[in-house]
């Protein structure tokens, strides 16, 4: 074989190899801090270079070894003829002197062929080393390439504002009831659905907002709120954050795609947004699952950049500064808790992994149930919750592996379990999603706290989901390697708006949806939704013991004289934001609130749900 023949089959290899490592997502590897910058820019297209000298070098050593086994392979063939030759002459005569030739010939021969293996073997290994390094080459070149198509996408917004507002058909009801140091600020709709049906109790359905989330406008220099629901997406200015402006929407019609007979969207349960460059992706868990992605640098005029498909379409948490995104839900079988990966830093060409990471939330390996959220705490720990349990995962840095007891990066599709699990002798609830709690809380450490949503859509308030507080004591993966049994979650408290005041029951005698659901923190006062039951303001200072010291919901009314309708509660979360709290609410819309009581413990910076990464 001659050295060029070989040259092009080292070249060969390692595209084959490149694109294996492609297929398996390694292209697309994020070993940068957040968040992404100018410096992360340069130190992927230095890493991308340094990877690429180390590639040129491995195929010239390749190549020099395809040169090595070409003369060796040369030398056996030529010794191998002539003592075939030497043999033959042997033969037909007989002569001894001409068997010793021969067998002289023979012996060199053979170790002309044993050099030519060692140089088979030899060239083999430096093109296998040829391919990984040209594989980590165009892995790296992926990496800096994608570094900076996402960093080209971060801006400030629009510095001019739309002179436009929408009509909002949202009023502030004359009979919602709350406690004293609640009071209701205003209240808005947005854009809904005309046949808003979903999985609800009450009767009018879901014609309004699952959720919401908030976009910063430096240049601006206020926020924007977002919401999306049946309908689609709502976009308000919060100029003034006491009273939304409603200024565009991106509707159904807006998102169906070519051949689709979409008549409402749904549903994208906890609406995740990249601030720093002004996206919005909205779930779809209804007929194909996957993300779209809205660009509102301009958010008087949102634009649709496109829907991409991905396995799992429930709710989706941006990480890792939004270069990736978690997506789960339900739909996928034979793996343990399912989390869907997508690399969203180039949003023009996002790409979802072949194989969903397996969480296993339980810590049982169990392939049954469903997962539910993805929450990013403050430390970058991110956490699963779903059928029967909640565990945190790193997706970002250097740490443990429990699973080899040796230090290594991790990454968004090959994370590093950190903690957690099911709750003790709750194993088989439903959890919905999980906040950890960055502070000591009680005697309790800082950072030991997790509290968790149950959800268990009942009417009555004993048998509905629960909001629970948790201590992740016994559950750090590195503690537990080797430890028998399967680390549990202690439960510390719990709570249920059944009996408590603002508790609310129909004329029928039902206590109406009375499930925990989404809740946001400041300080040590939790913000709930509880469907029907509407808001909840709960102090766990003391986590053994939390205490109902607020709450906000909004009867049912019919029209009747000078009175119009109002639609009552149906609260799916409560986002503490600034001075006030809004409420994205199945039925109502946007509820705006205030709570005027007493907030113990330390407020962070930014009160945050989703992705909580400074």
């Amino acid at each position: 074989m001659h050295a060029k023949i070989l040259a092009r089959g080292v070249i060969a290899a390692a595209a084959v190899v490149a694109l294996q490592f492609s297929s398996l997502g390694l292209a697309s590897a994020d070993p940068f801090p957040n968040p992404v910058t100018q410096g992360s820019v340069n130190a992927a297209k230095a890493e991308a270079t340094k990877a690429q000298n180390a590639a040129d070098t491995a195929a010239k050593d390749a190549a020099k070894g395809a040169e090595r086994l070409s003369r060796a392979q040369t030398i056996a063939d030529q010794d191998a003829a002539e003592a075939e030759r030497l043999a033959a002459i042997a033969d037909s005569t007989g002569a001894k002197s001409d068997r010793n030739r021969a067998n002289a010939a023979a012996d060199k021969a053979a170790a002309s062929a044993a050099d030519a293996a060692q140089a088979q073997l030899a060239y083999s290994a430096l093109a296998d080393r040829s391919a990984q390094a040209e594989a980590a080459a165009a892995a790296a070149a992926d990496t800096a390439d994608k570094e900076a198509a996402s960093f080209s996408r971060i801006t400030p917004g629009t510095s001019t504002e739309g002179a436009a507002t929408l009509p909002d058909t949202g009023f502030r009801p004359d009979n919602a009831t709350h406690s004293d140091n609640v009071e209701l600020v205003d209240s808005v709709r947005g854009v809904l659905s005309p046949n808003g049906k979903c999985p609800a109790y009450k009767a009018t359905g879901c014609p309004a907002f699952s959720a919401l989330n908030f976009v910063h406008y430096e240049n601006l220099g206020y926020d924007v709120m977002v919401a999306n629901g049946t309908g689609g997406l709502a976009i308000w200015s919060l100029k003034d954050p006491a009273h939304p402006s409603y200024i565009s929407a991106v509707t159904v019609p807006e998102l169906k795609q070519p051949g689709e007979t979409m008549t409402q969207f749904w549903e994208g349960e906890n609406l995740t947004v990249d601030s720093r460059r002004k996206l919005v992706y909205m779930t779809r868990d209804s007929g194909t699952k996957g993300l779209f992605t809205i660009d509102i640098k301009d958010p008087w005029h949102p634009k649709v950049l496109g829907f991409h498909k991905v396995p799992l379409g429930h709710t989706a948490t941006c990480l890792n500064d939004c270069r990736f995104i978690w997506s789960v839900g339900s739909g996928v079988r034979g793996i343990a808790s399912p989390v869907a990966v997508t690399d969203v830093r180039d949003v023009n060409h996002p790409f979802t992994y072949d194989k969903p990471f397996a969480s296993d939330v339980r810590r049982t390996g169990a392939t049954s149930g469903s997962t539910h959220s993805v929450d990013v705490g403050f430390d970058g720990v991110v956490w699963v919750s779903g059928s029967g349990g909640v565990r945190g995962y790193w997706t970002d840095g250097k740490h443990l592996d429990p699973t080899t007891g040796e230090k290594r990066m991790a990454t968004p599709y090959d994370p590093i379990p950190y903690a957690g699990g099911s709750i003790s002798g709750a194993e088989g609830l439903f959890l919905h999603n999980a906040y950890r709690f960055p502070n000591q809380l009680g005697d309790q450490p800082k950072g030991d706290v997790l509290l968790i949503t149950n959800e268990n859509n009942q009417t009555s308030c004993s048998k509905a989901g629960q909001f629970y507080v948790t201590s992740l004591t016994g559950t750090y993966d590195a503690d537990n390697v080797g430890a028998g049994g399967i680390p549990k979650l202690t439960k510390l408290a719990s709570y249920s708006p059944g009996g408590k005041p603002g508790h609310y029951v129909d004329p029928t005698g039902k206590a109406g949806d009375c499930s925990a659901h989404w809740f946001t923190v400041n300080g040590n006062i939790v913000a709930i939704a509880f469907y029907e039951q509407g808001v909840r303001f709960l102090d766990i200072s003391d986590p053994t013991d939390p205490q109902q010291v607020g709450w906000f919901r909004v009867p049912d009314r019919a029209a009747g004289g000078d009175k119009p309708a109002v639609e009552g509660s149906d609260a799916s979360a409560a986002y503490w934001h600034g001075d006030y709290v809004y409420v994205s609410d199945y039925g109502r819309g946007i509820d705006v609130i205030k709570y005027n009581g007493e907030v113990p413990g330390k407020s962070e910076k930014k009160v945050c749900w989703n992705s909580c990464e400074k």
